[in-house]
C-alpha cells in the first residue's frame, strides 16, 4: 500500500490561481521571467506550460497512468455499478485498468503476467477518487425493481391527503414493524490454535427459533412498549422476566403474527397512543396480510386510527423503523429491554422520519439516483391506473389455515439472489452520460462500457398470476370496506366447507365391535407441478417440534421456502418446480405462464 509522507519541501507550493495570474501578465505585456518571479513560479515550469497551452496545477511525484479526465470516466462507472447493485469487486478494477491501458496506448507498468493492475494502484486510485471496498448488503430483486419514482411518488401523494386533512402533529405519527429475534446468540471470535480444523462455541441450540417482536415510534420520538410473540401454545410467565415496562406478550403455534394478534396489539398500541376525534393517529405500515382485515378496518375506524400502507418491498429505504437486532438468546425479555432502553431516543425517532421524508412531508427527499437501479432493471413501467385497483389489490385473500398468515412479516428479511452480468449495451438515458469524442484517440465511455458490462433490461414481460399488484393504500378508507367485506366471506366459505366427519363402521361381519373411522383428511403438503390446492397449514407442526432442535431439518427447510422470494407458501398457491435444479417456487414469483419446461433464474 502507497505510504503516506508529509510534505517537507517548499517545491510545486504554487497554485492554477498563480499561474493564471501570470499569464494575464504575459499578456499585458510583462516578460515571462517578470510575471514568474512576481507570482512565484519557476521560470522553467511557467515557460513550459505556456508553450503547451496548459494550466494544470503543479504536480510532485511520478504522474498517474490515466489522466485526470480518463481516471474520472472510472470512477464515475465504478459508483454507478456500486448504486444499481452490480458493483465491482477489487479484482475486477484491477483487470478493468490493464485492459483500459492497452486500449488507450498509453505506457505503464502493470503487471505483463498476471494482466492486472498492481494493488499499490487500486488503493492510490480508490483514495484519490473517494472510493472504498464496502461490505455489499444482500437485496433481492423484487425490492430493487419496486422501489421507483411511480410507486414512491404515489405514497407520498396518499401521505399528503392524509396530511392535510387530518392536521397529524409530530407525536400522533406512528410507525410499526414486526422484526424476528433468534433464540441462538452469535459466538464472537475466541483465541485458538493455528492449523484447528474445528472451532466451536457452546449456544444453547445449533438452529433457534425466531420470536417476533412488534414495535412502534412516533415522529417525535415516543415509543411504544413492544409486543412478543413466542412459538408456544400457552405463555409462561418465566418468559416474561425482567422484560421492558409495559410490553405485551402473546404467543401462536409457529411465533408469527396474525390477524387476532395484530388486532390485539391495536388495542395495546391505542392504550399509549391515546388517539381521540380531536388528535387523530397516523399508523404507517407494510402492507403484510395480517394487517388488513375488516376487524382492523372497524376498530381504527371506530378509534380514529388512520393506517396508510407503504409500497411493497420498499421498507429497507422508507420505514422509519427498520429493526436489524437479530442477536439474542432465550432470555429474550431481559436482553430486549437493555437493547430498546439503549436504542429508543428521541434523536433516533426523529432522524428516522426525517430521513424518509415522512416527517416533516418532503416528497424530494429522494433523488433521480436512488430510482437508477429501478429504471435500469425494470422489464417495464409501473403505471398506476386507478387507486380503486390498488385498494383491491390490497385485500388479499388470507389462508384458511390455523394461523392466518403463514408468512412470516419481518420486514428485515432480505432474500439472496444472484444477479448475472449482461452482455449487451443499454442506450444512454441521458445527456449528461455522453462524452465528446476527441479526434483521434479512442472513446474512453465505449472503451470501459465494454470492458464492464451495463446490466439490460429484461426482454421478455413476465405475467403476473394470482393477486393484482399492490401498491401504497390508505387502509382506512371507506371504499376499502366493501373489498374487505368480500374478503371476509371469502374467507368464511372456506372455513365453512372445511370440516372432519365421524361414521362408525363395523370391523367385519358377525362381529359386534365398531372401529372408528375418520374421512381422510388433508395430507402433508406434496406438492405437484400444476397443484391448485395445498390444505396443510405451517401450524400443523406441534409446539414440541418446533422447540426441538434434535434433528437436522435444513434441507427440508429449504425445500418448503420459494427460491425467489424465500418465504413459506399460503394454502391455495400454486408451485412450479425448477426443471433443472428440482427446486420449488411461487407461481405468481416466477413469472411464468405455466410449469412446462419452468427454469428458475438462478439456473
Amino acid at each position: 500500500m502507497p505510504k503516506v509522507r508529509v510534505r517537507t519541501t517548499e517545491k510545486a507550493s504554487w497554485s492554477s490561481d498563480s499561474l493564471n495570474k501570470a499569464i494575464q501578465l504575459i499578456d499585458g505585456g510583462s516578460s515571462i521571467r517578470n510575471a514568474a518571479k512576481v507570482m512565484g513560479i519557476p521560470f522553467s515550469s511557467l515557460q513550459k506550460r505556456i508553450k503547451k497551452g496548459s494550466t494544470l496545477a503543479p504536480h510532485l511525484g511520478r504522474f498517474t497512468v490515466f489522466s485526470r479526465d480518463e481516471e474520472a470516466e472510472l470512477a464515475n462507472l465504478v459508483k454507478k455499478m456500486a448504486n444499481i447493485f452490480y458493483g465491482c469487486t477489487a479484482n475486477q478494477i484491477r483487470r478493468v485498468a490493464f485492459e483500459y491501458a492497452e486500449k488507450l496506448n498509453v505506457k505503464h507498468n502493470f503487471n505483463q503476467a498476471s494482466k492486472m493492475a498492481g494493488r499499490d494502484w487500486l488503493h492510490a486510485f480508490m483514495a484519490r477518487n473517494n472510493i472504498s471496498i464496502r461490505k455489499a448488503e444482500a437485496t433481492s430483486i423484487n425490492r430493487i425493481t419496486a422501489f421507483n419514482k411511480t410507486e414512491v411518488s404515489l405514497f407520498f401523494e396518499l401521505l399528503g391527503q392524509l396530511m392535510e386533512k387530518h392536521r397529524f402533529v409530530a407525536k400522533n405519527i406512528y410507525n410499526c414493524d414486526e422484526t424476528g429475534i433468534s433464540t441462538v446468540q452469535t459466538p464472537g471470535k475466541i483465541l485458538a490454535a493455528k492449523g484447528q480444523k474445528r472451532v466451536g462455541s457452546i449456544t444453547s441450540w445449533e438452529r433457534g427459533k425466531n420470536i417476533t417482536l412488534l414495535c412502534a415510534m412516533s415522529s417525535a420520538g415516543g415509543y411504544i412498549p413492544p409486543m412478543f410473540i413466542f412459538p408456544r401454545k400457552r405463555m409462561t410467565p418465566l418468559l416474561e422476566k425482567d422484560g421492558p415496562a409495559g410490553a405485551l406478550y402473546k404467543c401462536s403455534d409457529n411465533g408469527w403474527i396474525n390477524e387476532h394478534l395484530f388486532l390485539g396489539w391495536l388495542a395495546h398500541f391505542k392504550q399509549h397512543a391515546k388517539p381521540s376525534a380531536d388528535e387523530p393517529i397516523l399508523l404507517i405500515i407494510d402492507n403484510h396480510a395480517t394487517h388488513i382485515s375488516l376487524s382492523v378496518y372497524e376498530y381504527c375506524k371506530s378509534n380514529h386510527i388512520h393506517m396508510l400502507s407503504l409500497p411493497p418491498h420498499t421498507s429497507h429505504r422508507m420505514q422509519p423503523l427498520d429493526p436489524s437486532s437479530r442477536k439474542d438468546n432465550p432470555d429474550v425479555a431481559s436482553l430486549v429491554r437493555k437493547a430498546f432502553n439503549n436504542v429508543a431516543s428521541i434523536s433516533k425517532g426523529e432522524s428516522g422520519f426525517r430521513s424518509t421524508g415522512i416527517f416533516p412531508l418532503n416528497p424530494e427527499v429522494f433523488t433521480e439516483e436512488d430510482f437508477l437501479a429501478a429504471e435500469t432493471l425494470q422489464s417495464e413501467t409501473v403505471v398506476i391506473q386507478d387507486y380503486n385497483e390498488s385498494l383491491a389489490a390490497a385485500c388479499v385473500i388470507p389462508s384458511t389455515s390455523k394461523e392466518d398468515s403463514p408468512v412470516p412479516s419481518t420486514s428485515t428479511q432480505i432474500v439472496s439472489l444472484d444477479l448475472m452480468m449482461s452482455n449487451q449495451e443499454v442506450p444512454l438515458d441521458s445527456e449528461s452520460d455522453v462524452v465528446p469524442q476527441v479526434p483521434g484517440t479512442p472513446n474512453q465511455y465505449s472503451i470501459l462500457h465494454d470492458l464492464i458490462k451495463m446490466p439490460e433490461k429484461a426482454s421478455v414481460i413476465k405475467t403476473r398470476q394470482g393477486r393484482k399488484k399492490q401498491h401504497a393504500t390508505i387502509l382506512t378508507s371507506t371504499p376499502l370496506k366493501e373489498n374487505l367485506l368480500e374478503k371476509e366471506i371469502n374467507k368464511m366459505k372456506k372455513k365453512g366447507g372445511k370440516g372432519k366427519e365421524k361414521t362408525w363402521k363395523g370391523k367385519g361381519q358377525g362381529q359386534g365391535k365398531k372401529t372408528k373411522v375418520q374421512k381422510k383428511g388433508p395430507e402433508k403438503a406434496k406438492r405437484q407441478v400444476l397443484q391448485e390446492q395445498n390444505e396443510t397449514s405451517i401450524s400443523d407442526v406441534g409446539t414440541d417440534d418446533l422447540w426441538q432442535d434434535d434433528e437436522d431439518d435444513d434441507a427440508e427447510d429449504a425445500r418448503n421456502r420459494c427460491l425467489v422470494c424465500d418465504e413459506f407458501g399460503r394454502n391455495n398457491e400454486m408451485w412450479y418446480r425448477c426443471t433443472s435444479c428440482g427446486l420449488w417456487a411461487h407461481a405468481e414469483s416466477t413469472g411464468w405462464e405455466s410449469a412446462e419446461g419452468y427454469v428458475c433464474d438462478v439456473c
